[in-house]
């Protein structure tokens, strides 16, 4: 139960931002204990923030990541982000094994009326496919969501630039 509770502090802390509602950092908290728990098979897990920089880009905002560990060992990777829509942002999660293989991602708040398909778990699963060095292309082996194109657009040039940046510091060995 203490896991619960370091849990909720450390992400009840990264999650007060001046553009999340208390009710909105309230969802996201509980659906990333969900989420790892239920990806992972762990009932018992830490999080640890790690404070790494990414640089904003236009489809880039801010984010927020984090080292999952169970029993002193690493597990894999949460990155919770930003990425605009048409007139909007919406939040993301990016869960990683340890070697930055997607294994889960997950739109967490989008607040757009139109678009909204972009959070089907089936359209989701295609960034789980692909190998952790290959680019998604939107059009080629990202499909396309009428009425959702910029979202989509936003979120695969936003998922690029977040790996090719993780993947140039892990090269430097600074994760």
């Amino acid at each position: 139960m203490c896991f619960v509770v370091l849990f909720i502090s450390i992400l009840s802390f990264a999650f007060t931002s001046q553009n999340l509602s208390n009710n909105e950092s309230k969802y996201i908290l509980k659906q990333i204990k969900k989420e790892i728990s239920s990806v992972f098979l762990l009932d018992m897990f830490e999080i640890e923030k790690k404070s790494i920089e990414i640089p904003s880009s236009l489809f880039f905002r801010e984010s927020t990541f984090y080292k999952i560990v169970s029993s002193n060992k690493n597990i894999g990777y949460a990155i919770v982000a930003k990425a605009p829509s048409k007139t909007d942002i919406f939040d993301y999660l990016i869960l990683t094994d340890e070697d930055f293989q997607i294994k889960k991602a997950r739109i967490l708040i989008y607040r757009e009326d139109y678009g909204g398909e972009i959070a089907s778990k089936r359209w989701l699963s295609q960034f789980i496919k692909h190998s952790k060095d290959e680019s998604y292309v939107y059009g080629d082996n990202i499909s396309v969501i009428s009425g959702a194109t910029i979202s989509v657009h936003s979120l695969t040039s936003s998922i690029n630039y977040l790996f090719d940046f993780l993947r140039n510091i892990k090269s430097k060995e600074k994760i």
